[in-house]
């Protein structure tokens, strides 16, 4: 019994020394004020937060403020120093409110208001952080400089755009959301092939072959039709009575007997080839005509 009570004892005078070890708010505040006049903001910091966690107070918000703004941490230190100055009646507000008021303006110097709009169901997102759904999303404070502004909602293009805010003032943004492109489905068809006995269309070549033969065997025909009505008009007037003079002069004029035979077998043998020329021609086109007939059966 007297060992249990000698051990409750002893933790109630270690819990006690630990208590006194502590130190408290105003004690934290003393060591972060002697931080700040070394030049050491960030460990000023972590006194003035310690103290406000331990007893929250207008001078605890007003000391992180003012660190905070030598630091450049503009929206916390806006935050804390508005909070500092929210209760005027405080007797340490009072008597610093001069150098609260002039660290305030300074920091909301540095921050700009961002007013977002756009097509209600919007969810927005600000340098990576959601912050709302529209039509109920709220001016975003953000520290002046470029900040990325993301968007999405249903059926639409994925939206960004990097906005310039600047500081002391409110910069608007509407979102304008780009449908998503639905396009058609395309059917796909099973490639039909070609009949078997489907011939290919005649060549060129084989066209201008046959073009060729008809359009010559025509003339050659024609030159030979008209050298021989000549060979035999010239047959006809060899020694013709009505020559106009007489004697041997009159008789060479009109001695065309020969020429004219020449001329009628020249005109015979013309019209012979141009006539095989036509046959020719036609032979050749009748397969191509029989085959166009069999494929459109």
């Amino acid at each position: 019994m007297r060992v249990l009570v000698t051990a409750c004892s002893l933790s109630i005078v270690i819990c006690g020394v630990g208590r006194a070890a502590e130190p408290g708010a105003d004690e934290l505040i003393t060591r972060g004020l002697e931080l700040r006049r070394q030049e050491k903001p960030a460990q000023a910091l972590e006194m003035f937060q310690r103290a406000h966690a331990l007893g929250p107070s207008p001078r605890t918000l007003g000391q992180m403020g003012l660190v905070e703004t030598s630091l450049e941490h503009w929206l916390d230190a806006e935050t804390h120093l508005a909070a500092s100055l929210a209760v005027p009646d405080d007797a340490w507000v009072r008597k610093n409110r001069t150098f609260l008021d002039q660290a305030l303006k300074v920091s909301r110097s540095r921050i700009g208001e961002l007013v977002i709009t756009g097509p209600a169901g919007t969810d927005v997102a600000v340098d990576g952080r959601h912050v709302g759904t529209l039509p109920a999303v709220q001016p975003v404070k953000l520290v002046q400089g470029n900040a990325v502004v993301t968007a999405n909602g249903a059926g639409f293009n994925d939206f960004s755009k990097t906005v310039a805010v600047q500081g002391g003032a409110k910069t608007s943004l509407a979102i304008v959301l780009d449908p998503v492109e639905k396009r058609p489905a395309v059917a796909l068809s099973t490639p039909v092939p070609l009949p078997a006995s489907s011939a290919p269309p005649p060549s060129v070549t084989e066209h201008r072959g046959r073009t060729w033969k008809t359009v010559t065997g025509t003339g050659v025909v024609a030159a030979g039709a008209g050298l021989l009505a000549w060979g035999i008009i010239w047959i006809a007037v060899d020694h013709n009575d009505d020559c106009p003079m007489s004697g041997a002069a009159c008789n060479k004029v009109y001695d065309t007997k020969t020429a004219g035979w020449i001329l009628t077998a020249g005109g015979a043998a013309a019209a012979a080839v141009g006539t095989g020329l036509l046959i020719w021609g036609h032979r050749s086109e009748s397969p191509n005509v029989a085959v166009g007939a069999t494929t459109n059966l």
